[in-house]
């Protein structure tokens, strides 16, 4: 007598879930969301650009040198940022070091006069100890 009950109950059971659910798209069916890809990102940015022979009046090769006319360096690149600044990599002394343009004005002599001293741009650019 208990397996005929429960094989009853057990029907009785799925027949009620099986009335309880809607299809999709009928008022109260409860439509489950799509899934959605990830947010779109943005594009990389570019890496930094070689402008020397466009945009900027400072060039590879040219003469760094400080306001009392000692030379520093010559620029070995310069360099376009992804942000839009441009950055001169000199080499002072055997080292690449990377100087923003700002710190440099162009000179009478073809060459470019920095605002910060030997001390300072070397003393500046020393790896931490």
């Amino acid at each position: 007598m208990r397996i005929p009950l429960y094989a009853a109950s057990l029907s009785l059971a799925l027949a009620c879930a099986a009335q309880a659910q809607t299809a999709a798209g009928q008022p109260g069916a409860v439509n489950p969301t799509p899934p959605t890809s990830a947010a779109p990102t943005a594009p990389a940015s570019p890496p930094a650009v070689d402008t020397s022979a466009t945009t900027s009046p400072y060039k590879t090769g040219m003469t760094i040198k400080d306001a009392q006319g000692a030379t520093i360096g010559t620029i070995a690149r310069v360099i376009r940022t992804p942000d839009g600044a441009t950055t001169i990599s000199a080499s002072v002394d055997g080292r690449n070091v990377n100087l923003p343009a700002s710190a440099l004005t162009p000179s009478a002599d073809g060459g470019a006069v920095s605002s910060m001293s030997k001390a300072d741009i070397t003393a500046s650019t020393v790896p931490p100890t």
